[in-house]
């Protein structure tokens, strides 16, 4: 249920909590194992003894339990997201830019090649952020490519699925269709949130592998380019709205400050966490 807690929320990362927990390895071998093969062979002999060998059992509880947070959680968010919206952005902004550091802990960064990858990932992301289809009108063709990079960024420890969502200014509609289809049940939004879920199927499905040699391979260049994401999208995400820096300015972002500050503190604590766990 963390897990699903965590990709509802931009800044935590689904593999983020996976690694706190324990259980990443568990998550990125289970999900390597879905293929054809592994699933005849559940109905060729024993099912438990299959269903345990290739730790499906493993994905389905571990599904269930973030489709039950995602369910419980997301009309909370969504009602703070409504009410609140500068305090809840200032919150995810504090969440996001915390994260850079641990992130880039351990990476090799002041080489001409890497210097590269990073300040190229930001220049990218940019230019990305600055196409009028960002902003533009949402279609389904849309959604299902936000739902398959948002599966990539679930499976990855320290960027979420929801920060990929806010990056491409569909997470306020993705939330909107699926509280109101709890709601109502009205076929229309189901279509929305069905091929999101499809885009997320096809990108885990493809990602899974993918995400594995990168991790093997090009570990470096893959958690340097990930971090340009993060760093070339923070300026579209910036909440405050301060032009002079005195004390009544101060006062008057008090809320949206003390909400920056309980984003890094939180992204910290989990940090230190996963820090103890290991």
């Amino acid at each position: 249920m963390a897990m699903g807690i965590s990709d509802l929320i931009p800044g935590i990362s689904g593999g983020t909590i996976a690694l706190i927990t324990g259980v990443y390895n568990d998550f990125i071998t289970s999900l390597n194992n879905l293929n054809i093969k592994n699933i005849k062979s559940i109905f060729n002999s024993d099912i438990i003894f299959q269903i345990k060998k290739h730790k499906f059992d493993f994905l389905i509880f571990l599904a269930l339990g973030i489709i039950s947070s995602i369910l419980i959680f997301s009309k909370i968010i969504s009602n703070l997201l409504i009410n609140y919206p500068q305090e809840i952005n200032s919150f995810f902004f504090g969440l996001i830019l915390a994260s850079i550091p641990f992130i880039l802990k351990g990476t090799k960064i002041f080489t001409l090649n890497n210097l590269a990858f990073l300040i190229g990932s930001i220049l990218i992301t940019s230019y990305l952020l600055g196409l009028n289809n960002i902003n533009g009108e949402i279609s389904l063709i849309y959604i299902f490519i936000c739902g398959f990079f948002c599966s990539c960024a679930m499976i990855l420890p320290g960027i979420s699925g929801a920060y990929i969502l806010l990056i491409f200014s569909s997470y306020d509609f993705i939330l909107e269709k699926l509280n109101t289809f709890l709601a109502d049940f009205n076929f229309n939004d189901f279509v929305w949130i069905g091929v999101f879920i499809l885009g997320i199927l096809t990108g885990v499905l493809t990602f899974s592998r993918f995400v594995k040699y990168l991790l093997q391979n090009h570990k470096n260049k893959t958690i340097l380019s990930l971090s340009g994401l993060i760093i070339g999208s923070l300026p579209k995400l910036f909440p405050f709205e301060i032009t002079e820096l005195d004390i009544d300015s101060l006062i008057s972002n008090s809320t949206i400050i003390i909400c920056f500050c309980l984003g890094i503190f939180l992204l910290i604590g989990i940090n230190f966490m996963s820090k103890n766990e290991k």
